[in-house]
């Protein structure tokens, strides 16, 4: 059995399995698909051919050491003298700006002093002006 399609004759052997026959043939797909990394490599060979200074001009040394690692080798003493740090801030009287007159008071009279005086803005209690 031979089907004439397009001036071409075709055989069948299973008449009953049909294809498309307006499919590509596998020429075309092959040639592009070699061609596209013919045409990567070709194009890398050019570039470098029409900028014949563009990789030497960089200058990829270090220089500067990047410094180490500060590893903590002691974590329970780093956390006690951070804390005794901060407790020794909150509880005790230092200078902020001693040119301005700007002192430092502990946390407990700070708070006690604004719950007797009230903080700006808020109302004042009955009976507090």
């Amino acid at each position: 059995m031979a089907e004439t399609i397009h001036n071409k004759t075709v055989q069948e052997e299973n008449p009953a399995t049909a294809f498309e026959p307006s499919d590509w043939s596998l020429r075309p797909v092959a040639l592009i698909y070699l061609g596209i990394p013919v045409l990567l490599v070709i194009s890398c060979f050019v570039l470098i051919a029409a900028y014949p200074t563009a990789l030497p001009d960089v200058d990829r040394t270090l220089h500067i050491t990047p410094p180490g690692p500060r590893l903590e080798t002691d974590a329970e003493g780093d956390l006690q003298k951070f804390r005794a740090d901060e407790e020794r801030r909150l509880n005790t009287y230092y200078w902020i700006d001693k040119q301005k007159g700007v002192v430092h008071i502990p946390i407990e009279q700070a708070m006690k002093k604004l719950a007797a005086s009230g903080a700006p803005g808020f109302p004042k209690k009955k009976g507090q002006q």
